[in-house]
């Protein structure tokens, strides 16, 4: 399972409880339309830093990085690669 799929089940299951929305996409946007608030965005960097072995840092919480699947598997891409450099 990649990333995108990994991430896309997560949300679906806990933030969705499976009643996935018409037009549900990777790009679809999570934050304007309600799928996450901010008690969801806290909950969700918990879990991605114990799933994918990263740590969000203060300044990487922020509403960009949790638009939609696409966003945040991007975000989690650059973090793992940057602490795979240091």
């Amino acid at each position: 399972m990649n990333l995108q799929q990994t991430l896309r089940e997560h949300i679906i299951n806990q933030y969705l409880k499976g009643q996935i929305p018409t037009g549900f996409d990777d790009d679809y946007n999570l934050i304007d339309d309600g799928i996450l608030d901010s008690l969801a965005i806290i909950n969700l960097v918990d879990w991605v830093e114990k799933n994918h072995q990263i740590e969000f840092g203060d300044n990487d919480i922020v509403p960009e990085h949790f638009t939609s699947v696409n966003a945040l598997a991007e975000f989690v891409l650059q973090k793992s690669n940057v602490n795979k450099i240091n």
